[in-house]
C-alpha cells in the first residue's frame, strides 16, 4: 500500500498503458489507479497503489478524475496530481516534476505539449525559455474561450472540437463556448468570470496538480454535472480537459472590454 510518509495524492487514469513507471513515483505520493482497460498489472504496482479500481471505459480521463473527487474526496494530501497512465508523451519530465512541488502554484499545469513528434505545438514554441518551471519542461497553452483555438498556432483538431460543440448546442459563432459549458455544469461563478474574459490556459492531456483543499471547494453537484457531461458527447470531455485549471481557481486572461466600460 502507499507509504505512511505520503503527503500528496497522484490520481492515474489508465486504459491499457504500462504502469511500471509507478514504481519510480516518489514515496511522498499516495497512488490511486483507476483502470478502464485490460492491461496486465504487476503485483509490485498493485502493492504501491493506495487505490486500484476498475471502471467502465467511458467518459475519458475526465470521468476518472471526477470519480476520484466524488468517491475518494479531496484527500488529506497537500497536492492532488491528476495524470493519464502514460504521462510522458505530454509531460516528458513528469517524474522529476513530482519532486518539485515546492515550485508549484496552487493550480499547476504539468504538461509540455500534445505530441511533440508531430509538431503539436510547433517546435518553435517548445523552447527552454517557454517553461514555467526552471530546468524542466512545462508549458500551459493559451486558448480562445470562444473558438477553442490556441492563440499562437493553428490546431485543426481544436477547431473541429469547437465547431462540434457549437453545432451540438446550436450556438452561433462568437459565443463564449467555455462560459456556456461551465454554466451548463452548474459552475455559475466560474462561468461568469469566463464570460468576462477572452482567453484561458490549459495543460495538455489533463495533466495538472491542485492544492487538495481547492478540490473541496467545487460543489458536489457541479462535479456530478461535469461527469454527466463527460459521459455524453465526446466534445464535452475535451472541454473538461481545457477547463480544469480554471475550475479550481486559475484566473482567466484578457478581460473583455465592452463599449462604455471604464
Amino acid at each position: 500500500m502507499g507509504s505512511d510518509t505520503a503527503v500528496h495524492d497522484l490520481v492515474i487514469a489508465r486504459y491499457e498503458e504500462s504502469l511500471d513507471w509507478v514504481l519510480d513515483v516518489p514515496d511522498a505520493y499516495r497512488v490511486h489507479i483507476y483502470d478502464k482497460g485490460a492491461g496486465p498489472t504487476s503485483t509490485a504496482v498493485r502493492e504501491r497503489a493506495e487505490t486500484f479500481v476498475s471502471l467502465r471505459n467511458a467518459g475519458r480521463e475526465s470521468d476518472t478524475y471526477l470519480t476520484h473527487m466524488l468517491e475518494y474526496g479531496p484527500g488529506t494530501g497537500e497536492f492532488t496530481v491528476f495524470a493519464q497512465a502514460d504521462p510522458f508523451e505530454h509531460s516528458p519530465d513528469f517524474l522529476e516534476l513530482l519532486t518539485r512541488h515546492a515550485d508549484w502554484s496552487d493550480v499547476q499545469a504539468l504538461a509540455w505539449c500534445w505530441k511533440e513528434q508531430i509538431g503539436y505545438p510547433p517546435a518553435t514554441l517548445l523552447t527552454p525559455e517557454r517553461s514555467i518551471v526552471p530546468d524542466l519542461r512545462v508549458r500551459p497553452e493559451l486558448f480562445s474561450l470562444s473558438t477553442f483555438q490556441p492563440l499562437e498556432w493553428v490546431d485543426s483538431g481544436a477547431e473541429g472540437i469547437g465547431r462540434g460543440y457549437r453545432q451540438l448546442h446550436r450556438l452561433p459563432e462568437g459565443v463564449n463556448m467555455c462560459a456556456h459549458f461551465l454554466d451548463m455544469c452548474e459552475l455559475p461563478d466560474v462561468a461568469e468570470l469566463a464570460e468576462q474574459h477572452l482567453v484561458g490556459r490549459h495543460s495538455y492531456g489533463g495533466i495538472f496538480a491542485v492544492r487538495s483543499h481547492l478540490v473541496e471547494k467545487v460543489p458536489a453537484r457541479a462535479l456530478e454535472r461535469l461527469r454527466q457531461a463527460a459521459f455524453g458527447a465526446t466534445v464535452h470531455g475535451y472541454f473538461c480537459e481545457r477547463l480544469w485549471l480554471h475550475i479550481f481557481g486559475e484566473q482567466f486572461l484578457f478581460p473583455l472590454q465592452l463599449p462604455g466600460a471604464e
